[in-house]
This record gives structure tokens, sequence and C-alpha cells, in this order.
């Protein structure tokens, strides 16, 4: 059977993180009771240089040297693995996020956009790759994702007239303003995709005062006579969150998802989110590469932003990953989370065994190496205990999970399928 190590990984406490007695961060690295005043944000588990994880042994030998030793590359990186552009590397990053408040409104480049943008603007965009990546909720989570139906958001600019003038819904949309649903623009057309880009141009073009003004007399509006849906309280929270941001208006434009755990979310390049709040374990490609225009004090990209984005409203059905709580005969959830075939960089398995007794086993075949680790109660993996809070390294093949007797939940990440490549 192939074996198990044992993982040393850090943590990164950010502004938008929760404190240590209820971040899931904290709580994995056993600092719930840590005094500090820190944010715990996120766990990496990886290769990534500016958080890299180590074998957890007396060592601490980084796991990227240790993956370059011969027994080691040979047994950990499977013969497709070596056959693609990711040779000898691992192209995927795992992690843990603690959100206590929302994160920018943003989008990941193309590979294309990546290089080129890497290469204008290196000290911004740190690498030439693309940065597709997905959420699995752990607590309930909220995001925003993608481009609402054009019908949701003029609903929305009839009642809210700071944003229809904001916009300018009359000159952009003219007399869809005032159409029934069936005379909209087609789905995904190119007019609907020009109407989506030019909305979120101007809103974006108009000066800070204009901006300000705006969102002031719309929170007054809502404080004064109630919300009138979910996507108004959520305005009202990130408002006092980013005070007078121009990307408190995106709540309008962009789906509310709010996601139950072992629910998730698949983000491609140029889908326009922000995650808002929750705990959920994150797989994505190795990359720094993130274009940001609101809700955040960081370095704005706004054209960039502007310009790279689908603007389609489909992408929300595709995105979306319900869970599933169907077992197996060994009494385990197993649910592979994968995105499509074009996106070759990660994928990753929930494990998730919620019974009191029993010693089920199940298994999983990686194509490559696996990142995991185990986040409540314990399972053999490979033969080896884990508890929760251990973070592990598995070789490609078959991985086993067996239950210890009580509640577990494991995931493990890999690449998608590269059988293919």
């Amino acid at each position: 059977m192939s074996e198990l190590v044992k993982l040393e990984v850090g943590h990164q406490d950010y502004a938008w993180g929760k404190d240590a007695a209820s971040s899931f961060v904290a709580k994995m690295k056993g600092l719930t009771n840590d005094k500090s005043g820190k944010m715990f944000a996120e766990l990496w588990v990886g290769t990534h240089p500016n958080c890299p994880s180590r074998i957890a042994d007396g060592d601490a030998q980084l796991l990227e040297e240790f993956l370059k030793q011969p027994e080691n590359k040979k047994k950990y990186f499977s013969e497709a693995h070596q056959a693609t552009t990711f040779r000898d590397t691992v192209p995927y990053l795992l992690k843990i996020l603690s959100i206590r408040t929302a994160l920018s409104i943003q989008a990941h480049p193309c590979k294309k956009l990546a290089e080129k943008l890497h290469a204008a603007r290196p000290d911004k965009y740190k690498d030439p790759n693309h940065k597709p990546e997905l959420i699995c909720a752990l607590t309930p989570f909220e995001a925003l994702c993608c481009f609402r139906p054009l019908g949701a958001i003029i609903a929305y600019l009839k009642r809210i007239p700071e944003l229809a003038e904001l916009v300018g819904a009359d000159a952009v949309l003219g007399q869809y303003m005032m159409a029934p649903e069936s005379a909209l623009p087609a789905t995904d057309s190119d007019e609907e995709k020009q109407s989506l880009k030019a909305m979120i141009t101007n809103v974006y073009a108009a000066s800070d005062d204009i901006v300000t003004k705006a969102l002031r007399l719309h929170l007054q509006r809502i404080e004064e006579t109630g919300a009138q849906c979910a996507e108004d309280e959520l305005f009202v929270r990130i408002y006092r969150q980013y005070p007078d941001d121009v990307g408190c208006w995106m709540v309008y434009f962009l789906n509310y998802v709010q996601m139950v755990p072992g629910e998730a979310l698949f983000l491609s390049d140029s889908e326009p989110h922000a995650y808002i709040s929750g705990d959920g374990v994150e797989i994505m490609a190795c990359s720094d590469n993130v274009v940001r225009a609101g809700l955040t004090p960081k370095w704005k990209d706004v054209p960039t932003l502007i310009s790279m984005l689908k603007y389609d409203t489909t992408g929300l059905a595709s995105a979306r990953h319900e869970k599933k709580s169907s077992e197996d005969a060994a009494q385990w959830q197993v649910q592979y989370y994968r995105p499509p075939a074009q996106f070759p960089d990660f994928s990753l398995y929930r494990m998730q065994y919620e019974h009191a007794s029993g010693k089920g086993t199940t298994s999983v075949t990686l194509p490559t190496i696996g990142l995991g680790f185990c986040l409540e109660g314990s399972a053999k993996v490979n033969g080896t205990t884990v508890n929760a809070g251990d973070c592990f390294a598995v070789p490609y093949g078959k991985v086993t999970c067996q239950a210890e007797g009580a509640k577990a939940l494991v995931f493990v990440a890999s690449t998608n399928d590269l059988s293919d490549r």
C-alpha cells in the first residue's frame, strides 16, 4: 500500500480573517485559545514559496525538496504527470479560508492574459499562470459570483434610482427597461453582454463624489423603509465593512450564493466573484494573479477587470456543485469536485463519515501526488491515523480511508485527470 507523510503547514493572518475562537484555520493549528488578536485567514498546503509546507519530522524538510529526491519523485509523481508541463511540480495549492469580512470584487486572468499582465507589470502580477479555483463550504458560506440574468438586474434598477442613474439605464438599456422578460436580449447573446459591460463600465467610471452620494442615498432609504430583499441586507452589511466603496453595488449585479457545508463553487478564469463570509476548503492553480475592482484597500486594476470579464449570465449553473449525501457500501460519503477538462490543474475529494462507530474503508484513485487534511474526528489514510488538524501528502494511485469508530471529515486534492493530456 502507498504510504503517507504528515506535513507541517503554515497559515496567513489577514484583516478579513476570523478571530482564534471562531476560525477553522486556528482550529486546524490548535490555536483556538490564542489571545494575540490575530485574524486567522488562510491555511496553506503545498509548495507555494510564500508559505511552503514541510515534512513533519525532526528535519522539517521542505516538501518541494522532499519531492526532488529520486525515490520520492518516482513514488509521488505519476508518469502521466511527468509527461505534462507540470513535470516535477505540484501545480495546485490547497487552502482553508476563514472569512469574517468580504474579500475583494475580483477575477482571475486566463493563461494568455496572465502571461501578458506578468510581462507588463511583474510587480503586480507575480507569475504568468492562470488561477481557476474551487471553494467547498465547511460552514454556511456566502459569496457573490457570476452575473445575474439581465431581467433580474433591470428589476433592481427600477427599484433603485441611484443605481439606474449610475449605469445610465435609459441610454444603455433603452426600451428594455420597460420590456417584458420575453423581449430582453437572448441569454449570453452579444447584445446582452454589451449591455452588462456598458453598465459596469459606467458604474466604475463615475466620480467618487457621485458614487458616494448614490451609495448613501440608497443606504438611507433602506434604513428608513426597510430592506426589500436579501440583497438589500447584504448591501448594508458590506457597506458597513467598506463605506462608500463602489464595489458595494455589485450585490445587485452578481448572484448572491449561500452554501451549506459540502456545496462548492468552481470559478474559472474571468468570472467576477467575491467571497463574503464563512469557512471553506479552497483548491486553486498555483498562482498569485488577482485582478481587483472594489471592496479592498489593495491595489485595483479596474480597466483590466472590465475588459477581461466574460459578461455571461449562465456561469452560476456550471459553477455550482450541490452536496451529495449518499453513502457507499462502507458508509462513507465520497464526493468528487472536478473542474472541466480544460483545467487540468486540480480536483478535490471530500470523504465524510457520520456514524458513531464502524471500521468501513473507502478508497479513491489519484492521478498524481495528493495533498490533504483531516478536519474532524480521525481516520486511517493509507494505514496511518490522521486526526483533526493533521495535513499530509500521499503518492499517486489508490488511497484508502478507514473509519476509526467516530465521525471523520477528510479532504484530498490532486490534479484533474491527466490521461488525455
